[in-house]
């Protein structure tokens, strides 16, 4: 059995909001709506050197999540005021909590 390290991260944790973007389609028109959660997380800055360089849009911050909460691809954390949009998570679930690595979208909160 895997360790439970979940309770490293309450020390640091602090509130920001999860969301979840839904979209569907009725009639060839397509809704989105969004539901918003808060969440207890531990935000720090990504190191750029660690991530993707081709990939990487320089003109945007990158900051990583350590929650306790399960974060999945495309969900969104504001944080600061500011949205970003998880676009790569980790597989530390077994271990009590989840990674992701989110990047800020320059627009207006959802």
């Amino acid at each position: 059995m895997l360790p439970d390290m979940s309770d490293v991260l309450t020390e640091w944790e602090q509130d920001v909001i999860l969301k979840t973007v839904t979209t569907t389609t009725v009639d060839f028109i397509p809704t989105s709506t969004v539901a918003s959660e808060p969440l207890k997380a531990v935000i720090q800055p990504a190191k750029k050197e660690a991530l993707n360089p081709d990939s990487l849009d320089w003109s945007r911050e990158y900051l990583m999540v350590h929650s306790k909460q399960l974060l999945t691809l495309g969900q969104f954390i504001e944080y600061k005021g500011r949205d970003f949009k998880i676009i790569d998570t980790a597989g530390y679930n077994d271990y009590g909590f989840s990674e992701a690595v989110a990047e800020e979208t320059k627009v207006a909160l959802l």
